[in-house]
Protein backbone atom coordinates (compact mmCIF):
# COMPACT_ATOMS: atom_id res chain seq x y z
CA UNK A 1 0.00 0.00 0.00
CA UNK A 2 1.24 3.40 -1.02
CA UNK A 3 1.77 6.51 1.46
CA UNK A 4 -0.98 8.47 -0.12
CA UNK A 5 -3.53 5.14 0.56
CA UNK A 6 -2.50 4.91 3.78
CA UNK A 7 -3.06 8.61 4.08
CA UNK A 8 -6.47 8.10 2.71
CA UNK A 9 -7.26 5.22 4.60
CA UNK A 10 -6.50 7.03 8.16
CA UNK A 11 -8.84 10.00 7.08
CA UNK A 12 -11.50 8.00 6.07
CA UNK A 13 -11.34 6.11 9.67
CA UNK A 14 -11.09 9.72 11.49
CA UNK A 15 -13.98 11.30 9.58
CA UNK A 16 -16.31 7.78 10.13
CA UNK A 17 -14.83 7.91 13.87
CA UNK A 18 -16.29 11.99 13.83
CA UNK A 19 -19.48 11.15 12.63
CA UNK A 20 -19.90 8.82 14.72
CA UNK A 21 -19.45 10.61 17.80
CA UNK A 22 -21.52 13.27 16.54
CA UNK A 23 -24.35 11.19 15.63
CA UNK A 24 -24.38 9.19 19.26
CA UNK A 25 -23.58 12.61 21.08
CA UNK A 26 -27.04 14.49 19.16
CA UNK A 27 -29.14 11.04 19.86
CA UNK A 28 -31.34 12.29 22.74
CA UNK A 29 -30.60 9.93 26.10
CA UNK A 30 -32.70 7.71 27.48
CA UNK A 31 -33.49 10.81 30.03
CA UNK A 32 -34.11 13.15 27.33
CA UNK A 33 -36.37 10.76 25.39
CA UNK A 34 -39.80 11.78 26.53
CA UNK A 35 -42.55 9.55 27.23
CA UNK A 36 -45.64 9.97 27.59
CA UNK A 37 -49.67 8.09 28.08
CA UNK A 38 -52.99 8.98 28.33
CA UNK A 39 -56.01 7.47 30.31
CA UNK A 40 -59.61 7.89 29.64
CA UNK A 41 -63.27 7.62 31.86
CA UNK A 42 -66.05 7.36 29.87
CA UNK A 43 -70.05 7.38 31.08
CA UNK A 44 -71.22 4.23 28.98
CA UNK A 45 -74.24 5.28 28.32
CA UNK A 46 -73.35 8.75 27.14
CA UNK A 47 -71.69 9.54 24.54
CA UNK A 48 -70.12 13.21 25.30
CA UNK A 49 -69.37 12.49 28.65
CA UNK A 50 -65.85 11.24 30.09
CA UNK A 51 -62.25 12.80 30.78
CA UNK A 52 -58.57 13.01 29.75
CA UNK A 53 -55.40 12.87 31.59
CA UNK A 54 -52.14 12.61 30.15
CA UNK A 55 -48.67 12.73 31.54
CA UNK A 56 -45.65 14.53 30.17
CA UNK A 57 -42.52 16.07 30.78
CA UNK A 58 -41.14 13.18 31.94
CA UNK A 59 -44.06 12.65 34.78
CA UNK A 60 -43.15 16.33 35.93
CA UNK A 61 -46.87 17.56 34.91
CA UNK A 62 -50.44 15.75 34.69
CA UNK A 63 -52.87 17.51 32.67
CA UNK A 64 -56.80 16.91 32.87
CA UNK A 65 -59.41 17.92 31.07
CA UNK A 66 -63.20 17.24 31.79
CA UNK A 67 -65.28 17.23 28.74
CA UNK A 68 -68.19 18.03 30.08
CA UNK A 69 -70.40 20.23 32.49
CA UNK A 70 -72.60 17.68 33.77
CA UNK A 71 -71.35 17.26 37.70
CA UNK A 72 -69.04 14.51 37.05
CA UNK A 73 -65.62 16.10 37.85
CA UNK A 74 -62.42 14.11 36.87
CA UNK A 75 -59.64 13.46 39.13
CA UNK A 76 -56.33 11.89 37.87
CA UNK A 77 -52.83 11.04 40.06
CA UNK A 78 -50.14 9.26 39.19
CA UNK A 79 -48.67 5.92 40.44
CA UNK A 80 -45.49 4.19 40.45
CA UNK A 81 -44.64 0.90 39.98
CA UNK A 82 -42.67 -0.37 43.15
CA UNK A 83 -41.31 -3.67 44.38
CA UNK A 84 -42.32 -4.17 47.99
CA UNK A 85 -39.71 -6.06 50.27
CA UNK A 86 -41.13 -9.19 49.99
CA UNK A 87 -40.63 -9.54 46.15
CA UNK A 88 -44.07 -8.04 44.11
CA UNK A 89 -44.43 -5.47 42.30
CA UNK A 90 -47.13 -2.81 43.16
CA UNK A 91 -48.57 0.85 42.14
CA UNK A 92 -47.89 3.34 44.80
CA UNK A 93 -50.15 6.66 44.37
CA UNK A 94 -47.77 9.65 44.33
CA UNK A 95 -48.55 13.25 44.11
CA UNK A 96 -51.56 15.02 44.46
CA UNK A 97 -54.69 14.04 42.75
CA UNK A 98 -55.26 16.35 40.13
CA UNK A 99 -58.76 17.38 39.75
CA UNK A 100 -60.77 18.90 36.51
CA UNK A 101 -64.38 20.23 36.12
CA UNK A 102 -65.69 22.03 33.27
CA UNK A 103 -68.55 23.94 35.68
CA UNK A 104 -65.15 25.46 37.68
CA UNK A 105 -62.13 27.30 36.43
CA UNK A 106 -59.11 25.67 35.97
CA UNK A 107 -55.82 26.91 34.97
CA UNK A 108 -54.49 25.98 31.36
CA UNK A 109 -57.44 26.93 28.90
CA UNK A 110 -60.04 24.65 29.55
CA UNK A 111 -57.54 21.97 31.36
CA UNK A 112 -56.41 21.50 34.89
CA UNK A 113 -52.72 21.41 35.20
CA UNK A 114 -50.90 19.67 38.25
CA UNK A 115 -47.26 19.65 39.17
CA UNK A 116 -46.32 15.53 39.88
CA UNK A 117 -42.98 14.39 40.36
CA UNK A 118 -41.84 10.90 39.52
CA UNK A 119 -37.77 10.19 39.73
CA UNK A 120 -36.13 9.74 36.64
CA UNK A 121 -36.51 6.39 35.17
CA UNK A 122 -39.46 5.19 37.40
CA UNK A 123 -42.02 3.28 35.66
CA UNK A 124 -45.48 4.35 36.02
CA UNK A 125 -49.12 4.96 35.39
CA UNK A 126 -51.96 7.24 35.50
CA UNK A 127 -55.33 6.54 37.69
CA UNK A 128 -57.91 8.35 36.43
CA UNK A 129 -61.80 8.41 37.63
CA UNK A 130 -65.02 10.34 37.65
CA UNK A 131 -66.02 11.83 41.01
CA UNK A 132 -69.51 13.98 41.99
CA UNK A 133 -70.22 14.81 45.57
CA UNK A 134 -68.10 12.21 47.08
CA UNK A 135 -69.30 9.17 44.32
CA UNK A 136 -66.76 7.46 42.59
CA UNK A 137 -67.47 6.19 38.80
CA UNK A 138 -65.99 5.01 35.91
CA UNK A 139 -61.94 4.53 36.36
CA UNK A 140 -59.14 3.33 34.20
CA UNK A 141 -55.93 2.87 33.40
CA UNK A 142 -52.61 4.04 31.23
CA UNK A 143 -50.26 1.97 30.03
CA UNK A 144 -47.02 2.07 31.43
CA UNK A 145 -45.05 4.73 30.85
CA UNK A 146 -41.16 5.42 31.53
CA UNK A 147 -40.20 8.69 33.52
Amino acid sequence: MSIRSSKFVARACTVLAAAALVGFGMAPSAAQAASSGTAFWKDPSVIYNGGRAESSSSGENLALLDFRADGWGTRAQLQVKTLDPAGYWYYKNVGPVCFDDTSTSNSAGGMTVCDSNVAEGATYRIHIWASSSGTYKWHSYSGEITA
